[in-house]
């Protein structure tokens, strides 16, 4: 009987750390965008950055690129493939997200 309780602490124990810390992991996950070329994701308007955005970079400039937008920072698809791009927020950590034009 004593080994049942210490295998149920020892699942207790991993469940709670699995909710505690399996959040955060997914949050670390670049947010995935899906354009088609020359159509725009506004990244200001998705909420996703706390805007003004600034620095922008993208890994690969010939599959997507920043842009200017009426309501801030954007990302352009350019030609199909798969990028990842970043901004800064103006407050909190630089958000990455996965850019799939199709």
């Amino acid at each position: 009987m004593r080994g049942n309780t210490h295998m149920v602490a020892i699942i207790l124990v991993i469940a709670g750390a699995l909710v505690a810390f399996g959040p955060a992991h997914a949050k670390d996950e670049p947010f995935p965008v899906d354009l088609k070329p020359g159509e725009t994701f506004d990244v200001c308007g998705s909420g996703i950055v706390l805007c003004p955005a600034r620095t922008p970079i993208c890994d690969d400039p010939k599959i997507a690129a920043p842009v200017d937008l009426p309501g801030g920072l954007g990302f352009k698809g350019v030609a199909p493939g798969t990028t990842l791009c970043s901004a800064a927020s103006a407050a909190g950590p630089r958000q990455v997200f996965r850019i799939t034009v199709h």
